[in-house]
Parts: C-alpha cells; structure tokens; sequence
C-alpha cells in the first residue's frame, strides 16, 4: 500500500533500520532513513561485491576438494603398496593351492570312474552280494543338481564334511556321481568290465600315480612391529586447519554536522560510496571539531573546544555504534585542541591558540592524563599527527610544522616556509607526509625530506577537514566532505578530483570526521 494507515500520506522514505517504508511524519521515530531509490549504477556495484563473494566461496570449496583429493590419492599410494605385499606373500600359498585343486579335481574324477565300475561290480554280483553302495540315502541328504555344486570349492567342503567315501557319494549323487536309469538297469559282461578297467587305468594310472606334496607354510606376524607402523602411518597424516584469511574489512568515514547528526558513509568500494547510516541524532554540538578526533583502539574520541562544545569527551564505539559522553578526571576544556593517537596507548593533545603551546597526552588504558611540554610558539594548531616518536603539528598563522620529540621533549619548527593558507584542510597519509588543502592551492609537503609538491587543486573548497584512505596498494584517495554538494575524492594517483554523494542535503563544514575500519 502506497499511502501510510497512520498519517494517510503518501510513503516517500525507507527506514533501512526497520526495513520499512515510511512517509514524512513517521520519520521523526526513525533515524536511518533515506528518500533515494538505488541507481542502475549502485545495483550493479552490489551485483559485482555479491558475485566477489560467491567467487571467495567457491574458492574455498575447490580448496576443500583438493585437500580431499589429496588425501584420497595419498591413501591410494599406501593402499597399492599393501596390495602388491598381500600378493607377494600370497603368491606361493595361491601357487599351491592351485597344485592341490588340480589334485583333488584328478581324483574327484577317479572316484567317479570307480563309482561307475563298482555300480557295473554290484549289478553283476546281484544275486550272489550285496553292493556296499546299493542303500539309497535320505532325499534330505542329497544335494539338488546345481552348477556350484561342480566347482571344486564346493566340491572341497563337501569332502571336508564326510566321514568316509560312501558319505561323499551319497551327498553328490544327484551332482558328481549321479548315475542314471538306464545304467542302474544295464548289465555288461565280464569282458566289457575289464574293458572298463583297463580304460580307467589308462586314464588315471590307478597303481602308478604320484602327486608332489605341497610345500604347508605358516604366517608370523610381529604384532607390536605391526601396531608400531599402524601409529606411525596415523601420525604421517594429520589434518591441519590452516589460518583463515583475515576477513576484509570494511572502510568507513564518521561525519558529523552542523544539526548535531552524525552519519556512517561506507567508503570500501570506491564505485560506491553511500551512507549506510545517515541523521544519527546526538543532541550534540559539532561545529569546529574537525581537529579535536581521533580514532584510538576501538572507539573514537571527539574532545571539547571551549564554549562551542557542552562536554570534555564523546566516545563512540565502532562496536556498537553509539556515543556516550565520556569524563576524564581531572581534564578541562581546551581553547581548540588538536589531537592525534601514536597507535599503540596514547593519545596526544595540542592547545596552540593561546600564549604557550601545551602538549598533553591521555594514556587509553586507564585514562590517566599528563602534561608533557609547553612552549612558546602561539597560534592556533589545525592538525597534528603522529609519525616516527615525534608529533607534527600544522601551524597555519606561523605557517610552519611544529615536530613535538615524545622521548626528549623537545619542539622545533621544520625549516619549511609555507605558503599562506587563507582557508585550509589537512591529512596524512602515515608515511611522512601530510596533504594541506585550500581555495587557492593544494600541496603535499615531507616532513622528512621538506619537499613541497603542487597538486591538483581543481575544485576549491573552505573546509577544515581531508580524510585519507588507502584501500589498496595501489591506489589512494582523499576525501573532502563539506555536504550540499561539496563532497570531493582525490585520487592520489590521477591526481584529480571527482564530485561524490551529490544529494548529501547536511551541512558537514568544520565538523568532526574520521576513518574507521570494523
């Protein structure tokens, strides 16, 4: 439905916290909201980052499948080896065994020969004997007429389980010796059963055969060599989970405004650049901030300048994302301070905009806070920064750089004369370097090497504040964020400034901003 049931006006807003469309009198009740329908060219960049996903997964995956294919092929190896000594040892056993099935399927057959003239004996004798063969066995013992019971495996338990020959007869009757009616009936003379004697003798060489006796062996197994080798071929694989990839981390700069709002621009893919979080109320006056934050562990630190700001300190957590305001004991309002964090458990102040330079520093970890030097060198300190044990302060009314040594407490100016900034902003880039922005000129000045280098200074600007952002080795940015149409990003490497996030509608002059990672 198009229109609100709660104010009966049309819905022109989304709240991307509660995931719903708003109209303009529900918008106080929400906090990130935002009136702009995603552009073909946001869509795709989202396509593209969804698709980079997908390609890190199936990535993963075809690592997994290796790992396992791996594995399989090294238990392959293994597997190959124990089959070929299987069969090395084997070998003269099946070698054998093979001479004794010969054996057994040769006098199979002669026991069947003799079965056939012991029937023709016990037919001929009748009248005068009995044929030991002649009781006929219980249909339950016989065994049915299958092609199995031929082969000389079967033929082998079958012997195995009888007590003498004329057991072995009767359970193959049906099979091996199986006689049929017509030769039950058939009685032949004395002339032909010799005949049939001496056939069998031909064939079978009843009173000359000779078989080799097959060679018998006996396994021996070490069995604590053989659980010594199992432990070994455990221990030779192991199955290691390797460090995950740090997971990339996304880039953020905090913005505050002259309303009192703050706002979360997500900066990671220089393609699209858009507020994730926008009019974050805070009932906090922002103006002349810019040089009072700094980013230090997990939070970040915005500090009071005077009568302009209602409290010492703001903390905002990047875990959480809220502000809380902060005390330190013992810590009172500066004129306009200008801080920065060396990194590690301090943060450094400079109140420049009075008679003396007093430099401070705030230990993180317990808050606990000291005076580290003063000096004679009045003006007003627009950014500081820390670099090599030293902090470096931009001094636009002397235009100098003020270099603070942390462990001999000395302040010295560098021997560089710069221009005049009527208006200005600045940053450092961490590496010696620190980019100082106005409406006439836009330089890069080394504080090592006191190299002054032009840039391109295309679009000019009256804000108090650049933000440098490295994403990857090889390219680097700088951002301008005045709002109203005075966003900019500077490309280090092109050296030229674009126009970006066109319908910011806040006035972000002088504010507090920062970058952040989480």
């Amino acid at each position: 439905m198009d229109i609100c049931a709660n104010h009966n006006k049309k819905h022109k807003l989304i709240c991307f916290d509660c995931n719903v469309l708003i109209c303009s009198a529900c918008s106080p009740k929400h906090s990130n909201i935002n009136s702009n329908i995603p552009s073909f060219h946001d869509i795709q960049s989202v396509m593209k980052s969804t698709f980079d996903s997908l390609k890190s997964s199936v990535k993963e995956y075809e690592q997994l499948q290796q790992t396992e294919d791996e594995i399989s092929n090294r238990f392959k190896e293994i597997h190959g080896f124990l089959v070929i000594e299987e069969h090395r040892l084997k070998k003269q056993i099946i070698d054998n065994k093979e001479q004794l099935e010969k054996q057994i399927e040769s006098k199979t057959n002669q026991m069947k020969s003799l079965n056939s003239i012991n029937h023709h004996f016990a037919n001929i004798f009748d009248t005068k004997v009995v044929a030991p063969n002649k009781s006929n066995p219980s249909s339950s013992s016989i065994s049915p007429d299958t092609v199995d019971r031929y082969k000389t495996a079967t033929i082998i338990q079958s012997i195995s389980q009888c007590s003498n020959y004329n057991d072995f007869i009767q359970n193959n009757s049906n099979t091996l010796f199986y006689l049929n009616d017509h030769t039950n009936k058939t009685n032949i003379g004395d002339h032909q059963l010799l005949n049939l004697l001496i056939e069998h003798n031909n064939i079978f060489k009843l009173n000359n055969v000779k078989h080799n006796q097959p060679q018998q062996y006996q396994l021996s197994v070490n069995d604590k060599q053989l659980k010594e080798i199992r432990n070994q071929i455990q221990s030779a694989f192991k199955l290691t989970a390797l460090a995950r990839p740090k997971s990339i981390k996304q880039s953020y700069i905090l913005s505050a405004d002259n309303d009192n709002k703050l706002s979360i621009i997500n900066i990671t893919d220089r393609n699209y650049i858009h507020f994730e979080k926008q009019n974050i109320d805070s009932n906090v006056k922002f103006s002349l901030t810019y040089g009072s934050v700094v980013v230090a562990d997990n939070h970040i630190y915005i500090f009071g300048k005077g009568s302009n700001f209602d409290h010492p300190v703001l903390k905002y957590s990047i875990t959480n994302e809220k502000l809380v305001e902060f005390e330190i004991k013992g810590y009172n309002l500066f004129s306009d301070v200008s801080v920065c964090y060396d990194g590690r458990d301090y943060i450094y102040l400079i109140d420049g905009n009075i008679i003396m330079v007093l430099i401070y520093r705030i230990n993180i970890n317990n808050f606990h806070w000291e005076l580290l030097g003063t000096e004679e060198y009045p003006g007003f300190h627009h950014f500081s920064f820390h670099f090599k044990d030293s902090i470096y302060s931009f001094v636009p009314y002397q235009k100098k750089i003020l270099r603070f040594d942390i462990n001999t407490k000395k302040i010295c100016m560098l021997p560089i004369d710069l221009p005049e900034y009527k208006e200005r902003a600045a940053c450092t880039d961490g590496k010696g370097n620190i980019f100082i922005r106005s409406s006439l000129r836009f330089d890069r000045i080394n504080v090592e090497t006191y190299e002054i280098k032009k840039l391109d200074n295309t679009f000019g600007i009256v804000n108090h504040n650049l933000i440098y952002h490295q994403p990857n080795q090889d390219c680097s940015f700088i951002y301008s964020l005045e709002g109203k149409d005075k966003n900019f990003i500077y490309s280090i490497e092109n050296n030229k400034w674009e126009s970006i996030l066109k319908d910011d509608q806040s006035d972000r002059a002088y504010c507090a901003q920062t970058y952040f990672q989480k």
